[in-house]
């Protein structure tokens, strides 16, 4: 559920998160600031229940246990953005505008003041009101150096929540990603297919590569990570954006074919087949030819079932087909 507070509640919130961390001395960073906030504003029971267990079983919060809770309750949830850092960064640069408003404000000021201070400096018998005067300057002078701090505290904050933002997005990439090929790993290919109307025409590719076991035994697996490379750059740039290709484990891959008919999924998958089966990889350091690459496909289209399992069972068992036909071919089921 998304923040919809108006400012006075945000402004509520803020204050009773402050409050809290200042009770118990945590430093306000995006991360302490972001679990307290969440929790002041009641919108995870469950990080609220047990940081109450906590304060009562402990009559204590530290750092630890703040970051423990950011990892359970936080730091995996796609809307924490929207949830948290948005909001936090969105009153820090109101905040931050505010401040800066003032500070321009006081420079205004004090000039007007530096004018009156040599107007009544030509007149003795002012004296009163240039200690007036002088009084208000001081003054101005504390509120511009406190203004001027409290903005480099704000735009530092302002900073850190920048950063949290990219380090998330950089974790939740990192989480869906296989690090070897840059496809989808079996995570993110769940993630994405909650994204599509499954009542829609789609159909899946399982992919193998033939034979792997015996690059890996012949040239290490070294070699063998670098030709799952090359196969998995093949597969990406021969789908489509929306399609959906999925590193599954080992050699083996998976491709949503998104909208996509158990015809053009077939045209796809030779387009694949062929491209693989072109290769001449060479050792670099042997300067000795790999033997061909080739690979094995199975095709399904989504039939009655209305799940993702069924489809990819399908073409699973179409690769079997294949390869059973003595593979570098494509099969549909």
């Amino acid at each position: 559920m998304l923040i919809k507070d108006n400012f006075d509640e945000a402004l509520k919130f803020s204050e009773s998160t402050n409050e809290f961390l200042s009770h118990y001395q945590i430093p306000p960073s995006p991360v302490n600031y972001s679990v307290i906030y969440l929790h002041s504003s009641k919108r995870n029971e469950k990080l609220s229940a047990e940081l109450e267990r906590h304060v009562q079983t402990f009559q204590e919060v530290d750092l630890t246990f703040i970051e423990g809770l950011f990892e359970k309750y936080i730091s995996n949830s796609h809307a924490i953005d929207k949830q948290i850092l948005d909001p936090i960064e969105k009153s820090l640069t109101s905040t931050l505008a505010k401040i800066n408003l003032q500070v321009d404000s006081d420079k205004t000021v004090a000039s007007n003041l530096k004018k009156a201070e040599k107007a009544l400096s030509k007149h003795e018998y002012h004296k009163s009101m240039q200690n007036i005067v002088a009084f208000l300057m001081d003054n101005i002078t504390n509120s511009q150096q406190q203004h001027t701090d409290l903005s480099l505290e704000l735009t530092r904050a302002c900073g850190e929540v920048s950063f949290l933002k990219a380090k998330l997005e950089a974790a939740r990439h990192e989480a869906i990603v296989d690090s070897l090929t840059g496809l989808y790993n079996r995570r993110g290919c769940d993630i994405k297919l909650k994204e599509l109307d499954i009542e829609q025409v789609h159909s899946s590719l399982a992919i193998d590569i033939d034979h792997f076991k015996n690059v890996n035994d012949q040239f290490g697996h070294f070699i063998g990570d670098k030709v799952i490379q090359r196969i998995a750059k093949i597969i990406k740039t021969t789908i489509s954006d929306k399609d959906i290709a999925v590193r599954f484990g080992g050699e083996e891959f998976v491709v949503v074919m998104v909208n996509k008919t158990l015809t053009q999924a077939h045209e796809v998958a030779e387009k694949i087949r062929l491209a693989i089966s072109q290769l001449k990889l060479m050792q670099r350091d042997s300067k000795a030819y790999l033997p061909r690459i080739s690979v094995s496909i199975g095709i399904a289209q989504r039939q009655e079932e209305l799940n993702w399992t069924a489809i990819f069972e399908q073409a699973d068992t179409a690769l079997y087909q294949a390869k059973n036909s003595g593979r570098n071919r494509s099969v549909c089921l």
